[in-house]
């Protein structure tokens, strides 16, 4: 005997209530950490949240991992895109970035250099900004933000605009540009063409005792040149988080960059090729977690 069709309906529609929100608990519980979905809101850099989407500029590289380091640039030569590798030393980085970056027309173009933390948000791209007061931002696009993660996100950025669209005095998240690279020319000094040849090509200087050793075999002029700029860093016996860099080369001044990769570290012209070079010395500051620890000193 079959029963009442009703009760039937009814147990059947309870089960199927049940079972929805049976399904939906447990849908909840595997995406609990998910708060927005790839196509939520979009996620700005560091001041400019506000600005609007710059017309035709384009996303030349964009990238997000872990130990990027944070900056805001321009870069203008191809002395500015090799100083700007130096930011990102890791082989399958810097390389890339050099590579790409130089390829560009950089007489036409200017290139804006973003780099900050987005925490635990995840992204696919990003898009270049404007606002009057704040200058260009970045603002990523494509984002999933998590309420937690094992370790916050480094984002880079770079993008191309006409150069004549940069202006003379650009502004990036607020601030004036930053250099373009991490390494700072903390002292230069000419050579005459006898003395030449007399220090070491290039040594680490560090350390006071270092230096000394640098500076002992050149000529009076250019060991006063150094030690006058140079002096009062090694008042302290500890260099801080920095390491100095002292080499010999030829060029045409003091517009001089250093150039860090996987492989070495060495100066090259800022202003490119030079018709009539003379040797020098310099000495250069970097950032103790720019020197890759595969790194020649010069070469």
């Amino acid at each position: 005997m079959t029963g009442d069709p009703a009760g039937v309906r009814l147990r059947s529609g309870r089960w199927l209530i049940t079972a929805a929100i049976v399904a939906g608990a447990l849908l909840a519980g595997c995406v609990w950490w998910a708060v927005a979905d790839p196509d939520g809101p979009p996620v700005s850099g560091p001041d400019g949240a506000g600005g609007a989407v710059v017309p035709g500029a384009e996303a030349v590289h964009f990238e997000q991992g872990h130990g990027l380091a944070a900056v805001r640039t321009l870069l203008r030569t191809p002395a500015d895109v090799r100083a700007f590798a130096g930011w990102y030393p890791q082989e399958d980085v810097g390389e890339e970035l050099r590579e790409k970056l130089l390829a560009r027309d950089l007489d036409a173009e200017a290139l804006v250099a973003t780099g900050w933390s987005s925490g635990c948000t995840s992204a696919g791209g990003a898009v270049l900004t404007y606002d009057e007061n704040t200058g260009y931002s970045a603002r990523l696009t494509g984002t999933t933000t998590y309420e937690t993660c094992d370790s916050p996100w480094d984002v880079l950025a770079v993008f191309a605009v006409p150069e004549k669209d940069a202006g003379a005095d650009p502004r990036i998240g607020g601030a004036p540009p930053g250099p373009p690279g991490p390494a700072e020319l903390l002292a230069y000094a000419p050579l005459d063409g006898t003395a030449a040849g007399r220090a070491p090509r290039a040594a680490e200087v560090s350390q006071p005792d270092q230096f000394d050793a640098f500076v002992r075999p050149l000529p009076p002029a250019a060991s006063a040149a150094l030690e006058s700029e140079l002096g009062s860093l090694y008042d302290s016996e500890l260099p801080g988080p920095a390491r100095r860099f002292a080499f010999e080369g030829r060029g045409c001044g003091d517009d001089l960059v250093l150039e860090i990769t996987s492989r070495r570290l060495r100066p090259v012209g800022a202003g490119g090729a030079c018709a009539d070079p003379r040797p020098y010395v310099a000495v250069f500051s970097v950032p103790a977690d720019r020197v890759p620890s595969s790194a020649v000193i010069g070469g």
